[in-house]
């Protein structure tokens, strides 16, 4: 079974640390945020990770996000999923050619990332958005049962 820790927001009980973040906030404005809000005002994508006999998907909502404002990086076994830097100059592009009249929608920054499993292929990645739903996949790699070598001597 997993369980999520509310406050670190890391999966207990799993293989992967997951960790958020949410650039400029933190400390308590960040956990009564989160505390008191809905999900229609989260700061971060929500995502569903998880894992077949081939390999680990990680799925994250990101409606109204182009394939240019998202930004994916693997280092030292971290993936990390995060707006791109040019995405702030877009959002802030559109809001000045409008007139707002009613404001709803959020499209805020965002830094999600996920400890790679030791069985994960970081070399072979991809990632996919469909319907607003971004969906990465890490293939394993497949370990090799242990059998017999058949020697030649003299060929």
């Amino acid at each position: 079974m997993q369980t999520l820790d509310i406050k670190t927001g890391v999966l207990i009980n799993m293989r992967y640390v997951i960790s958020r973040s949410t650039p400029g906030f933190g400390g308590l404005d960040s956990f009564f945020d989160d505390f008191f809000s809905d999900v229609s005002t989260r700061k971060y994508p929500p995502v569903d990770i998880y894992e077949t006999e081939g390999a680990y998907t990680i799925e994250l909502e990101v409606a109204g996000y182009g394939a240019d404002d998202i930004k994916i990086t693997v280092k030292d076994g971290v993936i990390t999923i995060a707006s791109a830097p040019s995405w702030k100059d877009r959002i802030r592009k559109r809001m000045e050619e409008r007139k707002l009249i009613a404001g709803e929608i959020s499209l805020p920054e965002f830094s999600r990332s996920f400890s790679l499993p030791e069985d994960s292929d970081a070399a072979a990645i991809t990632a996919d958005s469909t319907n607003g739903i971004l969906t990465i996949t890490i293939p394993r790699i497949r370990k090799t049962e242990p059998g017999r070598i058949e020697v030649r001597i003299g060929k």
